[in-house]
């Protein structure tokens, strides 16, 4: 019954969709990718909005449902069967779309429901398409990683103009021989970034390399992966006619989406790296790079296990440890093989074992550290979702003077009562 009643559901919005966008004048932007969707998307709706009516969304709502709720800027009801809750829903769309205030819709779309997706681009029909970092996630679900890049360039060659990520070299392979296709990257791409260095503050600047243009732009991004999605924006932006002083003041504005790589006030003067979102090895490494970068008292590392890599999972935490070994003066981890893998990896690369934690909840890794944590610390917090929740280590550990609700994941009622049920509070 479930599955009539989505399929019924799914199948109205998409009629609304469909009318909407008959009767409208609307740019639709798509961004897809297996990570960075969320923050990409953010960066070009911000970027954008210095100059339309951008509809985009900071929560990743990528399904056959939320893409098309997001078009109203509107959220499944919880429990997702309420039908007084989709009659109030539709009654929303309907009074939106009389008077669609929007010129440009930005998009983001799950790249592990092919068919739903391309499904739906049959009638939306984007302009552009962005296809940001390919990284292994998920890999219980996904058959390979050839197959992950293919079925990403399906969504986004749907789209007239295609930026792409030029980092995974399948990707390069397959859509640089596209005419259709630009290419953004930190070392090949028409889209570049060059001379990067990092401020006093701990953000990064430097110059942006876009078509025909080279701009100076100081961000407030910290971690060199996360300029990704400042070049995909930034050439979007551009396509669309943007200026290029316009798009450097855009850029320089444009600051990281909650739990996504994001530099918080600690308490006792301490400082957080918030990358709580989620996590997989690739984003794990990116992360260990920039907590060395940074010149801090003590650094920290609390890591979480990284869900759903399958057979990859062992090799994968035992990798993690060794790294952050080299990087972290303290070790801590939450999860099942975090615990045996990530510390194996971290006592094999010489880590004093005194200076690794092994805790069951991020409550209790949160008030631990909030014991210890002094000036000039800095705590790196990542980890995936589920059996993790490591925000919460975030949130225990955040400043005063900042209100969680505002700057961590996953503070909703809901949530909360999730995260209570999971560890059995």
């Amino acid at each position: 019954m479930k599955k009539i009643t989505k399929k019924l559901v799914a199948s109205r919005l998409a009629k609304k969709v469909q009318k909407l966008l008959k009767n409208n004048d609307i740019t639709v932007i798509i961004v897809t990718g297996s990570v960075g969707k969320t923050s990409t998307k953010v960066a070009i709706g911000k970027l954008l909005s210095t100059e339309h009516q951008v509809q985009f969304s900071e929560d990743s709502y990528n399904t056959d449902i939320g893409l098309p709720l997001s078009f109203f800027g509107l959220k499944a009801p919880s429990p997702l069967w309420d039908p007084l809750a989709w009659k109030r829903i539709f009654q929303k769309i309907d009074a939106t779309s009389k008077y669609y205030p929007y010129d440009v819709v930005v998009l983001e779309m799950a790249d592990d429901e092919l068919e739903d997706m391309l499904k739906l681009l049959e009638f939306i029909k984007p302009k552009y398409g962005v296809i940001t970092g390919i990284a292994p996630v998920h890999m219980e679900r996904m058959i390979s990683m050839n197959k992950v890049v293919r079925d990403n360039w399906e969504i986004a060659k749907t789209s007239d103009v295609v930026f792409y990520n030029t980092e995974n070299e399948d990707l390069y392979k397959l859509a640089s021989k596209s005419k259709k296709s630009i290419g953004f990257g930190m070392n090949k791409g028409k889209l570049k970034f060059s001379n990067i260095k990092r401020s006093t503050k701990g953000y990064l600047e430097g110059n942006m390399n876009l078509a025909g243009s080279k701009i100076d732009v100081k961000t407030k991004m910290i971690g060199k992966h996360n300029l990704n999605s400042l070049l995909a924006a930034a050439g979007v932006a551009q396509a669309m006619g943007m200026n290029e002083k316009d798009i450097a003041k855009g850029v320089s504005s444009i600051a990281g989406v909650n739990g996504r790589m994001k530099l918080l006030r600690g308490k006792n003067g301490s400082q957080i790296i918030d990358d709580s979102y989620n996590s997989s090895p690739d984003a794990v490494i990116s992360a260990l790079s920039v907590l060395k970068e940074f010149s801090s008292k003590n650094k920290i590392a609390v890591l979480g296990n990284m869900n759903e890599l399958g057979d990859e999972s062992k090799d994968a935490h035992y990798k993690i440890g060794k790294a952050a070994a080299t990087v972290a003066d303290m070790l801590i981890v939450i999860g099942k093989d975090a615990e045996v893998y990530t510390v194996s990896g971290a006592k094999d690369a010489g880590m004093n074992p005194d200076n690794i934690k092994i805790f069951k909840t991020p409550y209790e890794i949160g008030h631990f550290l909030k014991r210890i944590i002094e000036k000039g610390d800095l705590v790196l917090v990542k980890g995936s979702q589920n059996g993790v929740f490591s925000e919460e280590v975030v949130r225990i550990l955040l400043d005063p003077s900042l209100d969680a609700k505002d700057y961590v994941v996953r503070q909703s009622k809901g949530w909360k009562r999730k995260k209570r049920k999971a560890f059995g509070l």
